[in-house]
C-alpha cells in the first residue's frame, strides 16, 4: 500500500476495446456529460479515470523503448530475446502491435481528458467559480497536453492527430493530420493553462502540480532549439521564482530507486502503482495497478544461496558501456560515504554510489541484493554482466514473489521526472548560452549527492576535483554521454531517444558503440561462510579476453540506412480514418 492515496479506476475494463465500438455504441458504464456532471465530486471520478489510464505500461513503455536506445540489451549477448531484437536492431514497421499500443494508450488519455473537459464546462457558473473546478480542469488539460506532446515527439516527425473534443461518431473519428507546428501550439496551450492554474504542491502527491507543468514546457522548448524559454521554467523550478515547489535533490541516496523514496523530495511526476490492490487483475491487465517491470529487471533462475527462484527475466539489461561507465566514476576520496566502513583512513568502495544504488555487478560486495551481497545472489553468467535495480524489490525480500502474488506483479512507482533532470536540462540551456560556471554548478550538486569527484578546477572545498578546464562544447560533451544517461538510465518519456536524436549524433553514437571491443573475466568473491568463491566469466572489461563481444552493430547499420527515429503511424489508425492522408 502506497504512502499517498490509491487511484480508483472508475472506468470499465471493455470502454476502449476498439475505437469503432466505444464509437458506435453506447457505454452503459457512463452517462453524458449533459446528465452526470451535477457536482465536483462527480467530476472528481472522472478525473481519477485518467490517472487510472496513466497505469498503462504502454504511456511510457519502459520494456521495449530503451533497446532502440544506446543503453539496454535485450537478454544475453550470446542470445538475445527475439522478441525484442526488432527494437534493438530498428526494423520496426508500422503494424508492430507494440507500437500500436503506444499509440492507443495516449489518445485513450485524451479522450478520458476530453470527456473531463467537457463535463467541467457543461457545469454552472457557480461551480466554474470553485478553485476546485479549476483544479480538475487544469490536470485534465495537463494530461490532455502532455499525451499530445508525447506523440508529437514520437510518431510522424510530430504530425499527428489533434483531438480536442470527445468523438461522437465514427465520422468524428476520422480526421486529418495537423502539421507539427498546429500540435505543438495545442499542447502549449493545455500545458501553460495547467502551469498557471494548478497548485505549486498539490495533495496527495500522486496528482500533478504546477512544477510538473513547467517541466513538461521546459522540456518541450528545449526539444525545440528555444532554450531561453526552456531555461525560464527550470529556472522557475530550480530557484522556485513563482512560490514554493517543494523540491529538492534528495541527499539520502538510500532513497534513490527503492520503494522507501517514493515521492521523496525530489520527485516531479510519478506514477503510483501498488502490489495490494486488484489482486485479481491479469498480468497484462493495462489497469492493473502492479507493474512488469521488477519482472523485466530481476536476475533469471535461481537465488544461488537460498535456492528459491528470484522471479525476474533479465531481459531488460544495462548495455555494455554504461555498465562500464556506472562502475568506473572516479570517486570524491574525501567523502566517507566512498569507503567500507565510512573511515576516510579504510578501504574505498569497489564501485560508486550512483552505480550502487542503480545497477548490480559481480564486483559489488557491499550493497544488499536480495538480502546478500550480489555476487551472494546471481551468477552474473551467460554475458548478464549487469542488472538494473531501478524497478525491482531488491531491497528486504529474497525474491520478486515476496511482493505480491506474482513476480509480474510490481508495486514499485516509476518516476517519470525528476529534479535532478530538471539540472541537467538547465545545464545544457546554460551551456547553449555560454555559461560554462552555470551549468558546472548544477552538474557538481548532482555528482556531489552521489559522493563522485566534481567537475572543473578545484575551489578549495573539501572535494576532489578532475582539474579540467571545460569549455561549452567539451562539457555538452561530457552531458550528453556521461552525465544524462548515467543519471537517468531507464527513466522518462523516450528520453535517451530524443536527445540523441535532437543533437543529431545518432548515427555517430551507434557506429562509434559498435566498434568498442569488451570482455567477461572470472571474478572471485566472498562467499556467505567466510571463504572464496569464484563466479565464471561475471566481471566486465574493456577490450579482448573472454567471450569477447561488441554491441549496436545491427544498430548503426540500420541508421545508415536512414532511420529517423520517429514512428510511423500505427497500421490500425490507417484502417479506421478514413481522413488520415487529406
Amino acid at each position: 500500500m502506497k504512502k499517498y492515496i490509491i487511484i480508483i479506476v472508475l472506468i470499465a475494463a471493455g470502454l476502449f476495446q476498439s475505437c469503432s465500438n466505444y464509437l458506435e455504441e453506447t457505454n452503459p458504464n457512463f452517462l453524458s456529460s449533459d446528465t452526470y456532471w451535477r457536482t465536483l465530486e462527480e467530476s472528481e471520478s472522472n478525473l481519477t479515470s485518467i490517472y487510472g489510464g496513466m497505469l498503462d505500461h504502454y504511456i511510457l513503455d519502459l520494456e521495449e523503448e530503451f533497446y532502440r536506445t544506446d543503453l539496454a540489451h535485450p537478454g544475453p549477448r550470446n542470445n538475445p530475446t527475439g522478441a525484442y531484437l526488432p527494437w534493438y536492431q530498428h526494423r520496426l514497421t508500422f503494424d508492430n502491435l507494440v507500437v500500436q499500443k503506444r499509440w492507443d494508450s495516449k489518445y485513450r488519455i485524451i479522450w478520458r481528458a476530453n470527456q473531463v473537459i467537457e463535463g467541467l464546462n457543461s457545469m454552472t457558473d457557480d461551480l466554474k467559480s470553485k478553485q476546485r473546478w479549476t483544479e480538475q480542469m487544469a490536470q485534465a488539460r495537463f494530461f490532455r497536453g502532455l499525451m499530445h506532446f508525447y506523440l508529437h515527439s514520437t510518431f510522424n516527425e510530430g504530425k499527428i492527430i489533434i483531438r480536442e473534443s470527445v468523438p461522437k461518431s465514427t465520422a468524428d473519428y476520422s480526421k486529418p493530420l495537423s502539421t507539427s507546428e498546429e500540435v505543438i501550439a495545442f499542447f502549449t496551450e493545455d500545458l501553460e493553462y495547467a502551469y498557471n492554474n494548478l497548485p505549486l504542491q498539490m495533495e496527495p502527491k500522486s496528482r500533478v502540480d504546477a512544477g510538473a507543468a513547467a517541466t513538461i514546457l521546459g522540456t518541450s522548448y528545449l526539444y525545440r532549439g528555444e532554450y531561453d524559454k526552456a531555461s525560464t521554467y527550470f529556472n522557475d523550478i530550480i530557484n522556485n521564482v513563482r512560490g514554493d515547489y517543494g523540491y529538492e535533490l534528495e541527499q539520502d541516496v538510500s532513497k534513490m530507486f527503492t520503494t522507501a523514496g517514493e515521492f521523496n523530495s525530489e520527485s516531479i511526476f510519478e506514477i503510483n502503482y501498488a502490489n495490494d490492490q486488484q489482486l485479481e487483475d491479469g498480468f497484462f491487465d493495462e489497469e492493473s495497478f502492479a507493474n512488469r517491470l521488477a519482472r523485466r529487471c530481476a536476475p533469471t533462475a535461481k537465488h544461488a544461496e537460498e535456492k528459491l527462484a528470484i522471479g525476474g527475466q533479465a531481459q531488460l539489461l544495462p548495455s555494455a558501456w554504461l555498465t562500464y561507465e556506472y562502475t568506473t566514476e572516479p570517486m570524491d576520496t574525501q567523502d566517507p560515504r566512498n569507503y567500507i566502513d565510512g573511515d576516510i583512513t579504510g578501504e574505498l568502495r569497489t564501485i560508486p554510489l550512483r552505480a550502487a544504488q542503480t545497477i548490480a555487478v559481480v564486483n559489488d560486495e557491499i550493497s544488499e541484493y536480495y538480502k546478500y551481497t550480489a555476487p551472494q545472489t546471481t551468477t552474473f553468467g551467460n554475458t548478464r554482466f549487469s542488472n538494473y535495480k531501478k524497478y525491482t524489490n531488491h531491497i528486504g525480500h529474497i525474491t520478486e514473489f515476496e511482493t505480491s502474488t506474482s513476480p509480474w506483479k510490481s508495486g514499485r512507482n516509476v518516476v517519470v521526472n525528476r529534479l535532478s533532470g530538471v539540472y541537467l536540462m538547465q545545464a545544457e540551456c546554460f551551456l547553449q548560452a555560454g555559461n560554462v560556471s552555470g551549468a558546472l554548478k548544477l552538474i557538481n550538486q548532482i555528482r556531489s549527492r552521489w559522493g563522485l569527484q566534481l567537475l572543473g578546477i578545484p575551489d578549495g572545498s573539501a572535494h576532489d576535483f578532475d582539474g579540467v578546464t571545460y569549455s561549452s562544447s567539451s562539457l555538452m560533451e561530457h552531458l550528453m554521454y556521461k552525465e544524462y544517461p548515467l543519471e537517468l538510465s531507464l527513466e522518462g518519456f523516450s528520453t535517451r531517444t530524443i536527445d540523441l536524436r535532437r543533437w543529431g549524433v545518432t548515427l555517430e553514437r551507434f557506429q562509434d558503440l559498435s566498434t568498442q571491443v569488451f570482455s567477461v573475466a572470472d571474478y572471485t568473491y566472498t562467499r556467505t561462510n567466510g571463504k572464496e568463491g569464484v563466479r565464471k566469466q561475471s566481471l566486465l572489461q574493456k577490450g579482448n579476453g573472454p567471450k569477447k563481444f561488441s554491441e549496436y552493430i545491427d544498430a548503426a547499420a540500420a541508421w545508415s540506412a536512414g532511420q529517423t527515429g520517429y514512428f510511423d503511424i500505427p497500421q490500425g489508425e490507417r484502417l479506421n480514418n478514413n481522413r488520415i492522408d487529406d
